[in-house]
């Protein structure tokens, strides 16, 4: 796999997370989080423990995916509440 696929598979990982997370109420989406970015954690840990380099290059990735996901998650419910407002809007407004 190379760099770019790798940076695909990651962006699609982050983005099924957050549209997942999403539906998870807000109380209780950190812990949803947390454990899904555990469940890739392992995931990769297995994938690349035959290269301890590329392994530690994954687990970096992988300490970051939170705040991806945060923040793709934020980005999703400022979207839908954009369209939410418009399609208001477009209801109010012959």
């Amino acid at each position: 796999m190379d760099k770019k696929q790798q940076a695909a598979r990651i962006k699609r990982i982050v983005d099924t997370i957050a549209e997942r997370a999403t539906a998870v109420p807000a109380a209780e989406r950190s812990v949803y989080i947390q454990e899904e970015v555990a469940k890739v954690r392992e995931a990769f840990r297995q994938t690349y423990e035959a290269d301890a380099l590329l392994a530690a290059y994954a687990m970096e990735f992988v300490d970051s995916m939170t705040g991806w996901i945060n923040a793709r998650v934020h980005a999703l419910e400022t979207e839908r509440t954009r369209v939410e407002l418009i399609r208001e809007q477009a209801e109010v407004d012959p």
